[in-house]
């Protein structure tokens, strides 16, 4: 936890500002996200949100019919929001936990029916991202899924224009980390644990950018899931 304890100070000053009801709506706003929780959801009574921040998104996925749900994240101020938001919305069987890989390596193997990394595994340092994937892997049943989104990938001009640090190679801080890999290389690491069923970059206005998009399911030929791609 050492390394990211200033991460874990930063998303706590933003969750403490952060004033939300009950979820009462299953949309997430964004139509390319909405259909993909569909996806995930679908056939699935289980789902774990590594990084879940105030766990919206796991909220989202009960409102599609989901029975249980686990949050993860570091951030005890964004742990904090996701049980009272659980409270205020009385829906559901949720478990939340202030934390970071060693907690999901206590996750029982073949345990969940779909995982959730929404702009976290490329917020780790590469050890800890390769460890989640791990992880991930081992806690979901056979044809589990995975939806994955990841920030934009940086040019070289971007970093130098923006004034990003560079760590190492291609990890950078800009106040977070970010293992800042082109898409070509995520989906050659992504591809070693699991089937891509579909990538897809989707686009937020309000951010005036793009994320990338992976659908992912836990076999190596993913046929059953192929009808989404």
């Amino acid at each position: 936890m050492t390394t990211y304890n200033r991460i874990a100070e930063y998303w706590d000053r933003v969750f403490s500002k952060t004033d939300i009801g009950p979820i009462t709506s299953k949309s997430v706003g964004h139509d390319d996200l909405d259909r993909s929780l569909d996806w995930l959801c679908e056939d699935s009574s289980s789902i774990l949100d590594f990084g879940c921040g105030n766990g919206v998104l796991l909220f989202k996925c009960c409102l599609r019919g989901t029975k249980n749900h686990r949050g993860i994240d570091i951030s005890e101020e964004g742990i904090k929001v996701a049980r009272k938001i659980q409270k205020d919305s009385e829906i559901g069987n949720f478990t939340f936990t202030v934390g970071g890989v060693e907690v999901l390596e206590s996750v029982i193997s073949d345990s969940f029916d779909g995982v959730i990394l929404s702009n976290i595994i490329d917020n780790l340092i590469p050890s800890d991202a390769i460890k989640v994937l791990k992880e991930v892997k081992r806690i979901l049943k056979i044809d589990g899924k995975v939806l994955i989104k990841l920030n934009p990938y940086l040019t070289d001009e971007q970093i130098k224009e923006w004034d990003i640090k560079i760590i190492e190679r291609n990890l950078l801080d800009d106040g977070l980390y970010l293992w800042n890999l082109p898409t070509e290389d995520w989906t050659k690491l992504l591809e070693k644990y699991f089937s891509i069923v579909e990538y897809k970059d989707i686009y937020f206005p309000e951010h005036e950018q793009y994320n990338r998009l992976f659908l992912l399911c836990n076999n190596k030929k993913g046929e059953k899931l192929l009808k989404y791609a």
